[in-house]
């Protein structure tokens, strides 16, 4: 298979070596770094979904998909397999195909798409968070946005409002740099391929335009 072959998103391919290394190691690596430094303070905010996105942007749907899969697992890893962290994979998942939409529907690039990119990815990841969290571990799963869905449910009496409005309302926050670091590593990828095409193209003979 030619190199060309394995472009994604409109931009060189690469090697295959440097996107599997990429999405399956490094921005994993990065999301849940980021997610456990998060866990020292009392921020409710999730911060491993920022790779997942560069991923999807950058490489495409598959290793989008991968990135996603494996930041979850190396959640469990790092926790010594709780098992709490791959059902929410399915979070992940659905950042990297929103993306993955967005970019292959050219609407990726503009102060409007950073909006309507966050509002989608912060409505799935807040509905399928909230699901996953009330009918698979009963609300809680031992991370800072909790203290949140406790205190909705005192009010609403119910765990799963209680723990959708509160995803909706740290997602938005969550997801916002997320989606902007993706537009930015498209935006430079986009930038670095143009230049590499000019670069291939031979100068015009003397005389010519």
């Amino acid at each position: 298979m030619k190199n060309d072959e394995l472009a994604l998103s409109g931009l060189p391919a690469g090697t295959l070596a440097f996107r599997l290394f990429a999405a399956l190691l490094v921005l994993p690596a990065f999301n849940m770094g980021l997610n456990r430094l998060i866990l020292f303070t009392s921020v409710p905010v999730f911060m491993d979904s920022i790779g997942t996105a560069v991923s999807a942007a950058v490489f495409g749907l598959p290793l989008g998909l991968a990135t996603a899969v494996m930041t979850n697992g190396f959640g469990e890893v790092a926790a010594g397999f709780p098992w709490v962290h791959l059902p929410f994979a399915l979070c992940g998942m659905a950042t990297a195909w929103i993306v993955h939409e967005l970019v292959r529907r050219n609407m990726f690039s503009t102060p409007v798409h950073f909006i309507l990119a966050t509002i989608l990815v912060a409505i799935a990841n807040s509905i399928l968070g909230a699901f996953i969290a009330t009918f698979v571990f009963g609300g809680g799963t031992g991370v800072n946005i909790d203290i949140i869905v406790s205190g909705f449910a005192l009010a609403f009496g119910d765990i799963f409002s209680a723990a959708l409005v509160a995803r909706i309302a740290v997602n938005i926050v969550d997801k916002a740099p997320a989606v902007f670091i993706a537009m930015l590593a498209l935006g430079a990828a986009r930038n670095h391929s143009a230049k590499k095409v000019d670069s291939r193209v031979p100068p015009s003979p003397p005389g010519l335009p």
